[in-house]
């Protein structure tokens, strides 16, 4: 049995999504999302498993809804905006310790340092990761916003400024990137290629 993982926009914070708990309105998708099934017969509710969720002044386990497909078999879930696969730190944690680091804005990174208890090498290897990404986020920028200009072969520090400045001043929120480059090419930004 394969489970797929797909992200779902949401507005609502860690703490909104873990308060809510079962109760939580979870998307509900009217075919199976397997990519070989695609029936349009409503996957049922298949329970749920826990995943650990760690942002500024919040540090539990959240629920993530799953379903399975009558038909194939197929299990898949739905994970909040606010996560990105296989990472527990959140989305907008990872994001502002990428803009300190590519930005070098010391003084934040200092205080998101401390407030998170992050070590030096777990920041390192969120930029070393964006950075050797950054070729497959240019691809799949280039898919989603046909008209912008994109850099060329340029020094690998300020080709990240430029693709987060792109993804900063191309959509509403962080979590608007990272939920469509997800849908586009079902594989999140800071995945291990």
């Amino acid at each position: 049995m394969i489970n797929l993982q797909l992200i779902f926009y949401t507005e609502d914070t860690p703490l909104d999504y873990f308060n809510a708990g079962k109760t939580y309105s979870f998307p509900r998708p009217e075919t199976c999302l397997h990519p070989d099934c695609r029936i349009p017969i409503p996957p049922r509710p298949y329970g749920y498993y826990i995943r650990n969720v760690i942002s500024i002044n919040f540090n539990e386990r959240i629920m993530i809804r799953r379903y399975l497909c009558p038909r194939c078999g197929h299990t898949f879930s739905y994970l909040p905006s606010f996560c990105l696969p296989y990472y527990q730190y959140t989305l907008a944690l990872i994001w502002a310790n990428l803009i300190c680091q590519v930005f070098n804005i010391v003084s934040f990174l200092k205080s998101l340092m401390a407030s998170v208890d992050w070590q030096r090498q777990h920041l390192q290897f969120y930029r070393r990761r964006f950075k050797s990404n950054l070729n497959f986020i240019q691809v799949v920028l280039r898919h989603l916003m046909p008209e912008v200009k994109l850099p060329d072969e340029i020094e690998e520090k300020e080709k990240a400024k430029r693709v987060l400045n792109i993804a900063i001043s191309g959509f509403n929120t962080i979590q608007a990137f990272s939920t469509r480059f997800f849908s586009q090419c079902n594989s999140s930004f800071m995945a291990h290629l």
